[in-house]
């Protein structure tokens, strides 16, 4: 179980009920094309080499198959059996918020909510997240509880559905808790619609969750870095450390890019860091929440993702990345610069300066492709790593392309990846887009 997955289906879900799909949809027609990775990599301190820092997961009592390991494509169906259907609206201001579906266990709250309202007409942006946003308090049992940046999805045109996820796991919550939502106003960048939306009700939270104790702990560069607990729960899990020595602040500023593998030998993201930092005494208290479901896993390593200078140039006071042919991992400082004016498209999501500017690191070898004719191939991300595309799927207005990736790759450096035709026009996911 994943709850990016609830997340992604929830939301499509939504949407599906509320707007008719496509029926016939025109081939796409494609030039050759060759692919352009960016040389980007996140500069990395920790030389942990790989340790355990926690073993003998034991297997939950309850596991909960309706959530799989994949982060799209899950029917909404397959989570109904968890999510509790609330299905309240609050009308205010000629403005209904619907509440919903929720779900809850030890380590996450998750809420679904839809938004009408003629506030949300006349928006033109490519990025979904900025469709509109709520400023809102919520309380937990009459604590209140910071949420996660919320997930929002464009409807139509007055409609948007949203998702709130909120950390659990230092709040030891019984088996039913009272949650309390209080909406104070939409917003849309420098507008906002003030009224009154509030949403009071009790929710059981998923059972079996369970607390572990590794008392695990390493020694780096005259640092002990310890995993002190681990919440483990049906949506989520939270991975409870501490940091205290010389390297602490080095070992702090690098949480993000912490690599998690199961036994099962998947890779987890994680998808929220809190803790503090006292750089006086050198010691750091912090916890990782990765959202997806350990109750089969029998063990979990903690690791630093490769890292690699981050390849730039500076023009007019900006920073643009050297993009790299992928048909080699030799790589130098020679680039040529490809321009061109932006699109009104681009305009309207809110690119701001003249020129779209691209700095190509172009081999004269590189062979240009049928775009499907990269299935199969393994292409240079930086001077030490490839990545295989196992797949491209060709659609009317986009292409999804499938990686395999190397263990310690982060994966969100292949949003920098951009497509070029043979005249070198470029094919770039958008910004918004996930």
């Amino acid at each position: 179980m994943n709850s990016k997955a609830y997340e992604e289906a929830v939301l499509k879900g939504i949407t599906r009920a509320k707007t008719e799909m496509k029926q016939h949809k025109k081939p796409m027609k494609w030039k050759k094309t060759m692919s352009i990775a960016a040389s980007v990599g996140i500069v990395g301190i920790i030389g942990l080499s790989q340790p355990e820092v926690a073993k003998a997961l034991q297997e939950m009592t309850q596991s909960f198959n309706a959530f799989s390991a994949h982060l799209f494509g899950e029917p909404t169906g397959r989570f109904q059996e968890v999510a509790k259907m609330i299905g309240v609206s609050e009308v205010d201001e000629e403005t209904t918020i619907t509440l919903d579906e929720v779900v809850l266990d030890d380590n996450l709250l998750m809420m679904a909510l839809t938004v009408e309202s003629d506030f949300l007409a006349g928006y033109e942006k490519l990025n979904e997240n900025d469709f509109f946003n709520l400023d809102y308090y919520l309380f937990v049992n009459g604590k209140k509880t910071m949420a996660n940046s919320p997930k929002v999805r464009q409807i139509d045109e007055k409609t948007g559905a949203i998702i709130i996820e909120a950390s659990m796991g230092d709040l030891h919550l019984p088996d039913e808790v009272t949650i309390d939502l209080r909406i104070s106003q939409l917003t849309r960048g420098f507008e906002s619609l003030k009224g009154k939306w509030n949403f009071k009700f009790k929710a059981s939270k998923l059972l079996g969750g369970e607390c572990l104790n590794p008392d695990a702990t390493i020694e780096y560069e005259r640092t002990m870095i310890s995993a002190n607990q681990v919440v483990k729960s049906q949506l989520a899990n939270t991975i409870y450390m501490s940091v205290e020595g010389e390297s602490a602040d080095d070992v702090f500023y690098e949480l993000g890019d912490l690599v998690i593998k199961g036994s099962n030998e998947e890779l987890y993201d994680v998808d929220d860091v809190q803790g503090s930092f006292d750089s006086e005494k050198k010691e750091a208290t912090f916890k990782l929440r990765v959202n997806s479901n350990w109750s089969d896993l029998e063990w979990i390593e903690i690791y630093p993702r490769t890292t690699e200078p981050y390849r730039y140039i500076v023009k007019d006071k900006i920073h643009y990345q050297i993009y790299q042919t992928p048909n080699t991992q030799v790589i130098d400082d020679e680039y040529q610069a490809i321009t061109r004016k932006p699109t009104d498209q681009e305009l309207a999501s809110g690119f701001a300066l003249d020129e779209v500017i691209y700095y190509l690191n172009l081999q004269k070898s590189t062979e240009f492709k049928i775009l499907t004719e990269f299935i199969g191939e393994e292409i240079w991300v930086n001077s030490t790593e490839k990545v295989m595309i196992e797949d491209i799927e060709l659609m009317e207005d986009e292409v999804k392309i499938i990686f395999r990736l190397p263990d310690t790759y982060w994966p969100h450096n292949l949003s920098s990846l951009v497509l070029f035709d043979e005249e070198l026009n470029d094919y770039a996911r958008r910004e918004g887009q996930s």
